[in-house]
């Protein structure tokens, strides 16, 4: 039922999906969709680029390296911050609307959240990202073991590096793939019972963790069904755009120029209709990622809006603080049509 009402939200409120787009994006979403077309370098073509810059004659790292290290390491932070704080405001229009589309008769107007609030509900997630942190710390060992072996002394050539590193060490991207599942669950919960009940960042926390306690089961089959049909989603959209970006790469393989290939010239005796193909595998390819995109937006808001009613299920009326009485969460309304 929960999930039925997610879906209704997510297909049938287009500003939704296109605001859940937006977070999802920001929030690593278009790394995720542009692996498909992105070829990635060689470890002969890294060590090209970079030259004796980054190691010196005696192997050690250069303070070049470092530099940019550093510089890679600042913009990352940076963009996880603003990520956060903006996500956040994603996160709150995307509980109003949601509550404001099973509770109210009309829509109204949305205020802009305090600063505090967001920056509660950045403390939140940051403190749900500790045990990541520290799963992907232990797993980067394992990860560093097996890939330097590969590089070393490849197990098996005709698979890509990535590929075999994940194959050799899935202990530890299952490890870390856990770990996620349940600090997402956490902080999703988390951040939605800080909006709508107002307890503070702690109270927050832990009343989702008594929330879980007592709801083991919905809260699993939310988790399961949301994060399932996001990762179908991310499946769908990264095969079609790969495929489509294979098209482009078979189409894009022409020696000749493309008057000569298309007949355009007096002297030219042979057409060549590659160079239309190409045209048609790049149309497909930017329709693949709009498809993408939109299947992306769909799923973030369904996946919003179950966690949003698996929390407004769990709140009593009593339970509900001074936000969830501004959501319309407790007490009356007393709006109609037209107000």
């Amino acid at each position: 039922m929960r999930m039925g009402m997610a879906l209704a939200f997510g297909v049938g409120e287009l500003d939704a999906a296109v605001v859940a787009l937006a977070g999802f994006l920001l929030r690593g979403g278009v790394v995720l969709l542009a692996l498909p077309s992105a070829v990635l370098p060689s470890v002969i073509g890294i060590a090209g680029v970079t030259g004796i810059d980054a190691v010196g004659i005696d192997g050690r790292p250069t303070p070049w390296l470092f530099e940019i290290v550093a510089i890679f390491g600042g913009a990352l932070i940076l963009w996880l911050a603003l990520a956060s704080l903006i996500g956040s405001l994603i996160d709150v229009w995307l509980i109003e609307a949601t509550v404001d589309a099973t509770d109210r008769p009309v829509r109204r107007g949305r205020s802009l959240p305090e600063i505090g609030l967001l920056l509660d509900m950045v403390a939140v997630r940051g403190i749900c990202l500790l045990p990541l942190a520290g799963a992907l710390a232990w797993a980067s060992t394992r990860v560093y073991t097996v890939a330097y072996n590969e590089l070393t002394t490849p197990s098996n050539l005709a698979t890509p590096l990535p590929v075999r590193v994940v194959e050799n060490a899935a202990d530890a991207v299952v490890v870390v793939a856990l770990v996620w599942l349940v600090t997402e669950t956490i902080a999703a919960l988390a951040v939605r019972r800080l909006v709508l009940a107002d307890g503070g960042v702690w109270a927050s926390i832990v009343g989702t963790l008594v929330q879980i306690v007592r709801r083991p089961l919905s809260t699993v089959s939310t988790a399961v069904a949301s994060t399932g049909a996001s990762v179908l989603a991310a499946a769908v959209a990264l095969a079609t755009t790969a495929t489509a970006f294979d098209w482009c790469r078979i189409a894009a393989r022409n020696q000749q120029p493309i008057a000569i290939s298309l007949g355009f010239g007096p002297l030219s005796t042979t057409r060549d209709f590659r160079p239309v193909m190409f045209v048609l595998a790049a149309l497909i390819l930017a329709a693949a990622w709009v498809a993408a995109a939109a299947l992306s937006g769909i799923a973030s808001a369904c996946r919003s809006a179950a966690w949003t009613g698996e929390v407004v299920t769990s709140l009593s009326g009593a339970q509900a603080g001074p936000a969830a009485a501004k959501l319309g969460l407790s007490g009356e309304t007393g709006e109609r049509s037209g107000d």
